[in-house]
């Protein structure tokens, strides 16, 4: 099988993928990261931890980047994860059923039965293995 030359409106035809996800009867989708929200999740939550710790009253030894490594690991994040459901969750067309960015879809997620948290991670416990196996499709 001859492999094509990808051009960059290629790239942009390439959608994350979904999977669908069963709560309480009804099929809702889990949807992989694109890399802005990658990125989003990986480097601006360190940011929010930063401001986080401020508003908490924290102390952070900013000259010491082990140190204040570990100093965000304890400040305490109220919404980590109703923003990763707001991020992942969405309908069969890869919409999101919330705004990550939104303070109110935030609350209203954090009242969401705990059924609804642990569906999702039950696909992405599942998701996560077949992506770190040696035998995982690297085309995509």
């Amino acid at each position: 099988m001859t492999q094509q030359n990808g051009n960059r409106q290629d790239l942009f035809t390439i959608k994350p993928k979904l999977t669908p996800v069963e709560i309480h009867g009804k099929t809702f989708f889990i949807r992989e990261l694109n890399v802005g929200e990658t990125n989003k999740a990986l480097y601006g939550q360190r940011a929010a931890l930063l401001k986080l710790a401020q508003e908490q009253g924290i102390e952070l030894n900013m000259e010491d980047e082990l140190v204040l490594t570990m100093q965000l690991r304890n400040v305490y994040d109220p919404y980590t994860l109703a923003r990763n459901i707001a991020t992942r969750l969405c309908d069969e067309n890869g919409k999101n059923l919330f705004n990550a960015d939104s303070q109110d879809d935030l609350d209203q997620i954090l009242t969401l039965d705990g059924s609804v948290l642990d569906a999702i991670n039950k696909v992405l416990a599942t998701e996560e293995p077949e992506k770190n196996s040696p035998n995982a499709d690297d085309s995509n």
